[in-house]
C-alpha cells in the first residue's frame, strides 16, 4: 500500500484536490482510501454525494470501547473509493492535533491497516504546525507528501512550513513529489509559484485553472473528474495520479525539500530574486530516522521529583475543612494522593494533631477523549458534586493536560460560585509541571492562602505564629514536646502553624500572633514570609526556632527580652553551654583533622552543623549547596555564606572526592558511587539535643569500617 499526505492551507482547495485525485486513481485501477484530517470534517462529501458521514472523534465520544466497528467509521464512495473523517473538537475547546493522534490510533485498532487497499489519501490541514497535524507526515503513514498552494504568500507560507515540518520527520529517504497551483486568478500567480518551487528543490506538477466546473461539479455533490471528465480539469487531475502511481512504482523520484528562511520569503513576497539561503552549499545527511541521534544532551539536567500540581494539591489538603478537585487524569490523582496519604496518615498515628486525618480530594478524571473536547464539563460535575456533599471551601488545581489544551477553568469556577452564594473557590492554575516543580505550586497555592488572613484581628502577646513550609522539624511526639518545653519557659503559645494540618478558621485569626517566627531559615521560608507580609505588613521575628547551640543561645536571648523573662533565658544559656562543652571534649577525639565535604540542598539550614564539625575539629575541606535548576539565580541563606560554593554541580562533587580525598562526605542529595565513608543528613529536630544525637551517628560512621562485608559475601 502506497500511502500519500495532501497537505496545505486552510481554504486553498485540498480536499477538492484530494477527493478528485482519489476517483482519478480509482478509474486507474486502484483501490483508494481517503482520510480527512481537518475539523471541518468535508473532505470527503464529494466522493459521498454531498452527505457528511460520521467522524471518527464523534464516535470515539458516543461510542464505548467494546462496541466500536471499523464498519461504522467507513463509507464507500464514488468508484468504491473508501472514506473516513478524523472530525475534531468543538471550537474554541480541547486539541484538534491531538484528535489526529486517537484518529490513527482508533483506526489502527479497528483494523483499517489491513484493508485491501492500494492506495491510501490523507488530506491535512497545513496551517497548523503542531505535533497532531504533523502526524501524517510520519514515516509509517506518508511515503509521499504533495503541496497544494496558490500564488498568495501566506499559502506558499504555510507550504514553506511543511516543507520544515517535513525536515522533522526524515525517513532517511526524499518524500516530497511536488506542488500542485490551485489558482486564484491573481496576477503572476504561476511565475511566483515556479519560482517558489525552484528555491525550495521541487517543480509543480500539476496547475489547476480557476474554471466554474468547479463549483458546478461541487454544488452537486459530485468531483469535476467524476462529472467532466473530458474537461482540462480531469486531465491535469490524471496527470496528478499518473505521477503518484509512478512514484509509488519507483519510476519517478521524490525530492528533499530546501524550506525557505524568513530573508528569502521577503525576497519572494516582494517579487526579488531570491538569495541563497544560509546553510547554501552544506552536504546533506540522511539518517535512519530514530529520534535519538536527534536528542540533545543537558549536561546534569537533574529529575524534577515532582510537580507543581502536587506542590499546590499538598499546600490545599493541610487545611483540614477545604476540599481539593485535581482536574486532570486519575494517574495524576493515584500518584499524589498514596504519596501525601502514607506520609500524612503516619503522622497522624504518632498523635501529632488533635484533628482526625481528612481525605477531601476529589478528580475530574480526565481521559484522552477529554483531551481532544475539552474537559471543562467534568470539572464542572466535580464541582457540582463536591458541594453537594457539603463543601463550602473548595481548591481547583489543573495538571498538564488541561494547561496543554488551552481549559476555560475560570468560567466555569465563576459560574458555579455565582450560582451557589457562599461557596468559595479557589483557583490554582499549576499545570503540572509546566508552572515548575513541587516548590513552585505550594507556593502558588499559599499566594492564594494568604488572602485568607483578616488583618483586623488583633495580635495577643502571649501567641506566636510558626511559618514554614515543611514542618517535618516538628513531626514527632520528642520533638513537639521539646517546643513546648522551650515556649512554656516563657509562658507562649503556638497560635497558627503557617501551613501544617489547619484549618481556614486558623489562617483567617493569623493576626492573633504577635510574633511570626521562621521554623528554619530557608530561601523557600523566606518567600511565603514575604507573601504574608505583603499582605499583613507584619515584620518577621529575625530569630527562628533554633536548631543547634549559637542558633539556641540567640533565640533565648531575644526571646527573654521580648517576654521581660531575661533571668529565666539566662539560666537556660547557662545549662546548655556547660552540656554542649562537656560534649564536645568527649567526641572531639572522632573528629579532630578529619577532611570532610558538606553538600546540601540550598533549602536546607546547615549552620549547625558546621558549627558542630568546626568545634570538633573537623577540616571542612568544601562545603557546597545545589540548586535546582528552576531555581537559578537563588542565593543560600547562611552565616557561613563565606565558605560556601553554590551552584554545585555532581561532577564537581567527583572531581572533588578524585583530590581531595575526604574521610566522610555528609549530604542530602545523592550519595556517591565512589568508595568514600558517607552520612545522609535532614531535618534533625530542634534546640540543642537533636544535634548531639546527630553527631553520635557521624561517629559511628567514621568509627565503622568503610567496606560492607555483606557486599562482598563476608560475614556481618
Amino acid at each position: 500500500m502506497y500511502q500519500l499526505a495532501l497537505y496545505g492551507k486552510g481554504g486553498i482547495g485540498k480536499s477538492t484536490m484530494a477527493a478528485n485525485i482519489s476517483v482519478a486513481l480509482a478509474k486507474k485501477g486502484k483501490r483508494v482510501m481517503q482520510v480527512g484530517c481537518d475539523p471541518k470534517h468535508d473532505s470527503t462529501r464529494l466522493l459521498l454525494e454531498g452527505r457528511a458521514q460520521p467522524t471518527v472523534l464523534e464516535y470515539v465520544r458516543s461510542t464505548p470501547l467494546g462496541k466500536r466497528k471499523l464498519e461504522d467509521l467507513i463509507m464507500e464512495g464514488t468508484d468504491g473509493v473508501l472514506c473516513t473523517e478524523a472530525g475534531g473538537p468543538e471550537p474554541g475547546i480541547g486539541c484538534a492535533g491531538r484528535g489526529i493522534l486517537t484518529t490513527f490510533d482508533t483506526l489502527k485498532k479497528l483494523g483499517a491497516d489491513k484493508l485491501d487497499v492500494d492506495m491510501k489519501i490523507y488530506d491535512v490541514l497545513g496551517d497548523v504546525v503542531c505535533g497532531g497535524f504533523a502526524v501524517p507526515l510520519r514515516g509509517e503513514y506518508a511515503d509521499g507528501i504533495i503541496l497544494v498552494t496558490s500564488g498568495e504568500f501566506m499559502a506558499m507560507y504555510a507550504a514553506n512550513n511543511i516543507m520544515k515540518g517535513l525536515g522533522n520527520f526524515d525517513t532517511g529517504s526524499p518524500r516530497l513529489i511536488g506542488i500542485i497551483l490551485n489558482s486564484r486568478g491573481v496576477e503572476g500567480e504561476e511565475e511566483t509559484v515556479r519560482r517558489f518551487a525552484a528555491a525550495t528543490g521541487t517543480e509543480v506538477i500539476a496547475v489547476m485553472p480557476r474554471d466554474r466546473l468547479f463549483a458546478e461539479a461541487e454544488g452537486r455533490g459530485h468531483t469535476v473528474r467524476e462529472l467532466f471528465p473530458d474537461s482540462r480539469i480531469s486531465s491535469e487531475i490524471d496527470s496528478i495520479a499518473q505521477r503518484i502511481i509512478d512514484v509509488s512504482e519507483g519510476k519517478c523520484q521524490c525530492v528533499y525539500p530546501h524550506p525557505l528562511d524568513d530573508d528569502q520569503l521577503s525576497d519572494l513576497a516582494a517579487g526579488r530574486e531570491i538569495r541563497p539561503g544560509k546553510d547554501c552549499g552544506e552536504q546533506r545527511t540522511t539518517c535512519d530516522g530514530c529520534t535519538g541521534c536527534r536528542r540533545t544532551s543537558i549536561k546534569d539536567t537533574r529529575i524534577m521529583m515532582s510537580c507543581a500540581a502536587y506542590g499546590a494539591l499538598a499546600a490545599y489538603m493541610k487545611l483540614t475543612d477545604f476540599a481539593v478537585v485535581l482536574h486532570g487524569p486519575e494517574s495524576c490523582l493515584y500518584f499524589m494522593d498514596t504519596s501525601r496519604s502514607k506520609a500524612v496518615l503516619e503522622l497522624y498515628d504518632r498523635d501529632l494533631f488533635e484533628t482526625v486525618p481528612t481525605h477531601n480530594i476529589r478528580c475530574t478524571m480526565m481521559d484522552d477523549a477529554v483531551s481532544i473536547f475539552g474537559g471543562t464539563k467534568y470539572l464542572e460535575k466535580a464541582l457540582r458534586d463536591t458541594i453537594d456533599d457539603g463543601f463550602n471551601r473548595i481548591a481547583v488545581v489543573t495538571t498538564c493536560m488541561p494547561g496543554i489544551i488551552g481549559d476555560d477553568c475560570i468560567s466555569v469556577i465563576d459560574r458555579i460560585m455565582k450560582e451557589n452564594p457562599g461557596v468559595e473557590i479557589q483557583y490554582v492554575p499549576a499545570d503540572g509541571d509546566i508552572t515548575g516543580e513541587y516548590t513552585d505550586g505550594f507556593m502558588l497555592a499559599t499566594s492564594n492562602i494568604v488572602q485568607m488572613i483578616d488583618t483586623d484581628v488583633k495580635p495577643e502577646k502571649d501567641l506566636i505564629n510558626l511559618i514554614g513550609t515543611s514542618f517535618f522539624d516538628l513531626h514527632s511526639k520528642k520533638h513537639m514536646e521539646e517546643l513546648d518545653s522551650m515556649l512554656d519557659r516563657f509562658g507562649i503559645r503556638v497560635n497558627c502553624r503557617f501551613i501544617d494540618e489547619t484549618d481556614s478558621e486558623r489562617i483567617r485569626n493569623f493576626c492573633r500572633g504577635s510574633i511570626d517566627i521562621m521554623l528554619n531559615d530557608t530561601a523557600n521560608n523566606r518567600e511565603l514570609y514575604d507573601m504574608i507580609s505583603q499582605r499583613t505588613g507584619r515584620e518577621l521575628f529575625m530569630q527562628t526556632i533554633p536548631v543547634g547551640l549559637y542558633d539556641y543561645e540567640n533565640w533565648l536571648d531575644r526571646i527573654g527580652s521580648i517576654t521581660g523573662k531575661t533571668r529565666e533565658a539566662e539560666e537556660e544559656i547557662r545549662r546548655a553551654e556547660k552540656e554542649y562543652d562537656d560534649f564536645i571534649a568527649a567526641h572531639r577525639h572522632r573528629f579532630d583533622g578529619k577532611r570532610i565535604i558538606l553538600v546540601s540542598r540550598i533549602s536546607s539550614n546547615i549552620d549547625w552543623l558546621i558549627d558542630l564539625l568546626l568545634d570538633l575539629g573537623a577540616d571542612l575541606v568544601k562545603v557546597a549547596c545545589q540548586t535546582s535548576g528552576r531555581k537559578n539565580g537563588v542565593n543560600v541563606v547562611s552565616r557561613h555564606a563565606d565558605i560556601i560554593t553554590q551552584n554545585y554541580e555532581s561532577e564537581d562533587l567527583k572531581e572533588d572526592i578524585r583530590t581531595l580525598r575526604p574521610d566522610l562526605i555528609i549530604s542530602d542529595v545523592n550519595r556517591p558511587s565512589e568508595d568514600v565513608r558517607f552520612a545522609r543528613v535532614g531535618k534533625v529536630g530542634l534546640g540543642l539535643r537533636p544535634t548531639l544525637d546527630y553527631v553520635e551517628y557521624l561517629e559511628n560512621i567514621i568509627r565503622l569500617p568503610n567496606d560492607e562485608g555483606w557486599k562482598k559475601g563476608g560475614i556481618i
